[in-house]
């Protein structure tokens, strides 16, 4: 997960961020790791406060990889102003979107011209619902003299979550999918995506126990990597995931075509 964290008088660096630029995403996925199918509201993450966040954490830490996602980060329709920021923030870094591509053939022309000017790449989920539509996406992309980066498939989704909070963490760590997965939101980096788990504790009353986050205002860089370090092993908020993941074929929760 970390490269070297002092590079000759460089800061201290990160090797992979996530970060959310919407939480509401156009499918609802039974068993989302992101919660996004808990989601029955938009939620834009404030961009004012998204550009104070990343250029805050830019002038402490460097970071190698940056994946721009969700929720849907094409519903956000200043997408494009979220993508110079990050851009703006960190020149170097590898920085690409994660989008189910439904609503890659509504992009308009800026859209592109911001994906090839910054280059960022665009990482594809490729969910069961897309069908036959898969290739019109990619070919889409094609037209637009980009390829695609990551293609993943969606074909099963893993239930997680214990309300109980009563999982062996040692066990419950040891099968995470996503524990290296830091995510940047509101202010914080959490080592985790379980931080959604916001939205389970709202939609259903449960109290669970979020992953620590690291106030991002508040430590140094140092402090900041040492933080995400720390955390690189079992930690108490692993007990609210289960021991063992339940497999489930994808499905989507409210039947939505890929129109």
């Amino acid at each position: 997960m970390f490269n070297n964290l002092f590079l000759q008088n460089k800061k201290p660096c990160l090797n992979y961020i996530e970060t959310h630029i919407v939480d509401h995403c156009n499918l609802k996925c039974n068993h989302c790791s992101h919660f996004c199918n808990l989601i029955d509201e938009e939620i834009y993450i404030d961009l004012k406060q998204f550009i104070n966040d990343i250029n805050t954490l830019a002038s402490k830490i460097d970071i190698f990889h940056i994946r721009i996602l969700g929720g849907e980060p094409l519903l956000n329709p200043n997408i494009n102003c979220y993508l110079a920021a990050v851009r703006h923030a960190y020149p170097k870094a590898f920085i690409s979107i994660v989008t189910n591509g439904i609503l890659l053939p509504k992009m308009d022309d800026k859209f592109w011209e911001t994906l090839k000017k910054l280059h960022i790449s665009i990482d594809l989920t490729k969910y069961p619902i897309l069908g036959n539509k898969f290739s019109e996406i990619l070919d889409i992309i094609d037209d637009h003299d980009m390829q695609p980066g990551n293609i993943k498939l969606a074909k099963k989704f893993y239930e997680s979550v214990n309300p109980k909070g009563d999982s062996d963490i040692k066990k419950s760590w040891g099968i995470c999918g996503s524990k290296y997965s830091i995510n940047l939101w509101h202010q914080k980096l959490y080592p985790c995506q379980n931080c959604y788990r916001y939205y389970y504790n709202k939609k259903y009353g449960t109290k669970m126990d979020l992953p620590p986050g690291a106030d991002i205002y508040k430590l140094s860089g140092k402090e900041i990597v040492n933080f995400m370090k720390k955390y690189e092993k079992p930690f108490d908020a692993c007990r609210f995931c289960l021991e063992q993941g339940i497999v489930h074929q994808w499905s989507n929760t409210k039947n939505e075509s890929c129109k």
